[in-house]
C-alpha cells in the first residue's frame, strides 16, 4: 500500500495542534505586555560612601548649581521610597543620586548626578539643547518619577514633555551613562 502526502496531512495538522494547545491566561501572556519591573534591572552594588561633589561643566548645569549641589551634600530633593530625605547618598542605580525639585504647575525637573564621580547627567528628555531638564505632567495626572537605589529602571508616569512623540509612561534604563526608553505607554487625556 502506498502512503501519499494526502493521507499524512491529517496525521501532521493534528500532531501540531498537540504541540500548539493554548496555554493557561497566566503564561499565555507576552514579554511585550507586561511592563518592565524594577527587580528585571537589577544592580549588583550600591554606593556607601561620602558622594563626590558635583562637577557643574555647563552652563545648563551651573543654572540649578545649588538644586544640585544642595541635593548631594545635604540630601534636599533626594526621594527615598516616595519621601525626601536629608542624608546624602545614592538612591537610584547603584551610586548615582537622582535629585528632584518643582518648575511651577505641573512641571518638574532632575538631574543625576554620579555619587562616585560627581559627574552630572539630565534626566531622559533633558539636556543641552532640549532645555535642561524639564518635564511636564497633564494637569489630572501629576506623579513623579519613580526609581529605586537597586535598580537601572526610571519609569517616568504619565509624562508629556516637549521632546515626547506622546504623552504617556516612559521607562528607561541607565546603561553606560546614557538612557535607553525600553517602553511607551501611551496616555489618553479623555
Amino acid at each position: 500500500m502506498k502512503i501519499t502526502n494526502q493521507r499524512l496531512l491529517p496525521a501532521a495538522l493534528f500532531v501540531s495542534a498537540l504541540q500548539m494547545s493554548p496555554q493557561p491566561p497566566s503564561e499565555a501572556k507576552t514579554k511585550a505586555s507586561i511592563p518592565p519591573r524594577f527587580e528585571d534591572y537589577r544592580v549588583s552594588e550600591v554606593f556607601n560612601g561620602q558622594p563626590s561633589p558635583p562637577i557643574l561643566a555647563t552652563p545648563e548645569q551651573r543654572m540649578f548649581r545649588t538644586r544640585i549641589t544642595d541635593g548631594v551634600s545635604k540630601g534636599w530633593g533626594v526621594l527615598r521610597d516616595g519621601r525626601e530625605g536629608s542624608t546624602p547618598g545614592p538612591n537610584f542605580a547603584g551610586h548615582y543620586i537622582a535629585i528632584q525639585w518643582g518648575c511651577g504647575t505641573d512641571c518638574g525637573q532632575m538631574a543625576i548626578v554620579d555619587g562616585s564621580t560627581g559627574l552630572v547627567y539630565p534626566p531622559p528628555f533633558g539636556g543641552k539643547g532640549k532645555g535642561w531638564s524639564y518635564f511636564h505632567y497633564p494637569a489630572r495626572f501629576i506623579y513623579p518619577p519613580q526609581f529605586q537605589v537597586n535598580s537601572q529602571l526610571l519609569i517616568l508616569p504619565n509624562i508629556c514633555a516637549a521632546q515626547t512623540p506622546v504623552c504617556g509612561t516612559y521607562y528607561f534604563v541607565w546603561r553606560n551613562n546614557r538612557w535607553h526608553e525600553v517602553r511607551r505607554e501611551p496616555m489618553s487625556l479623555r
